[in-house]
């Protein structure tokens, strides 16, 4: 079974690590699985959970303080 921890999964999205970690708190991807390992807690996704986080930002993530383009209803809203 291939693990990906936190630190790999935001290299291979692109994105910080608070931001994955912010995500886990919001529950809005899956849970890592944990494990301690010679005292040392570490936490992975399996692919196919890793899959499930792919999918979430693909869907709802745009960059740091970016929206959705086309997104031009609520910007004429403000004028």
């Amino acid at each position: 079974m291939e693990k990906i921890s936190i630190s790999e999964a935001a290299r291979q999205l692109g994105i910080h690590r608070t931001t994955l970690h912010r995500w886990i708190e919001e529950g809005v991807v899956p849970e890592p699985v944990a494990e301690n390992i010679a005292g040392a807690r570490l936490r992975y996704w399996t692919k196919a959970d890793f899959a499930k986080v792919k999918k979430y930002k693909r869907e709802n993530y745009w960059g740091q303080g970016k929206k959705r383009k086309g997104n031009k209803k609520a910007r004429s809203q403000k004028n």
